[in-house]
């Protein structure tokens, strides 16, 4: 088990050690660029998300929606 826990936490360090040289090597115009797409991600699973909390409220009350017809 001691094993597996240095091996598994020497791969997450040098993981995490790349990803910060990566980072560090971004220009703004790519800072923009990623920054976008995670929002627009966030975004999608948001609305996703609330999409299907407001079908289960809705069937939950007894209102069938024209989706959920078939």
């Amino acid at each position: 088990m001691n094993d597996l826990f240095d091996k598994v936490t020497g791969y997450l360090t040098y993981f995490f050690s790349a990803l910060g040289m990566v980072i560090g090597g971004l220009s703004l115009e790519q800072w923009y660029f990623l920054s976008s797409i995670i929002i627009g991600l966030a975004m999608f699973i948001s609305n996703q998300w609330h999409k299907r909390e407001m079908r289960k409220i809705a069937r939950e009350k007894g209102i069938i929606l024209e989706r959920d017809r078939d």
